[in-house]
């Protein structure tokens, strides 16, 4: 990616991207100026173009992990830049078909496999270092360990999903394999064995890794639906695991429920 700024005045529309004019104000404050050369060098991506890590951005611009998650910030902000829960980056589109949920008091996904049973029929249990989009959703410093499991479910007998969760490995030795989910829904629903409940769900259509398409034994190339929830504890507001599924699409329906806003007191 070449660090260039283009002079002349930009727009911060959707898709658009923000550059400093030639007489731009040396007042600025420095994140803003790191985010304009950030959003200078995202000129020459297509949209859905995924950034570096944050590190890799980091080492580019010869700035901190803090001033880059600023510049993200202020990105975001002005939808040239779209995180997913999963912390992965993207060059954002100025045509996304994107529903943001605004004022709902409870979230949550429920997966609608048409009436037929899914099953699962392996699962592995792990801890591992997270990567570094994963401990920046979770809240941990990367390299942290976190455990991760991961199931392949079928439908009359034939692959149908991957599941990956990924929780905080605390502080203990050993941290405790998490309780197995009832169902493929239920992993949508909250994490087994705690009180964390979903705060923020992506749904999208894209190719898997070449790891999980092996598992689904789809061709190369071929799309799956990525579903990818954040879970909160509700108590602290903090970061509690992620969900990640991935669904064959002629098999699942993908539904997102809110609740309703209680009423307010008189």
């Amino acid at each position: 990616m070449a660090d260039h700024v283009p002079t002349g005045a930009g727009s911060t529309a959707a898709g658009q991207l923000s550059v400093p004019a030639a007489g731009h104000d040396a007042a600025v404050h420095p994140a803003e100026v790191l985010a304009d050369r950030i959003a200078a060098a995202l000129v020459h991506r297509e949209p859905g173009w995924r950034l570096p890590r944050r590190s890799a951005l980091a080492r580019r611009y010869n700035v901190s992990l803090g001033e880059i998650d600023t510049a993200i910030v202020d990105l975001t902000r002005r939808s040239l830049v779209r995180r997913l829960p999963d912390g992965q980056l993207y060059r954002a589109s100025a045509a996304e078909y994107w529903v943001p949920i605004e004022g709902a008091a409870g979230l949550g996904a429920r997966l609608d496999p048409v009436g037929s049973p899914v099953e699962c029929q392996a699962r592995h249990c792990a801890v591992r270092e997270a990567p570094q989009d994963i401990a920046w959703a979770l809240g941990v410093p990367a390299g942290e360990p976190v455990v991760v499991v991961r199931c392949v479910w079928t439908l009359a007998g034939e692959p149908a999903a991957v599941s990956t969760g990924y929780q905080p490995a605390g502080s203990g030795d050993s941290p405790r394999e998490p309780d197995a989910p009832g169902d493929l829904a239920a992993i949508l629903d909250g994490l087994p064995g705690t009180t964390a409940r979903p705060a923020a769900v992506s749904i999208e259509m894209s190719p898997p890794q070449p790891s999980a398409a092996r598992s689904l034994r789809l061709s190369p190339g071929r799309p799956v639906t990525h579903v990818t929830v954040r879970f909160e504890d509700p108590e602290l507001g903090t970061p509690a695991g992620l969900a990640v599924v991935l669904l064959r699409p002629e098999l699942f329906r993908v539904v997102v429920e809110t609740a309703e806003l209680p009423a307010e007191r008189a």
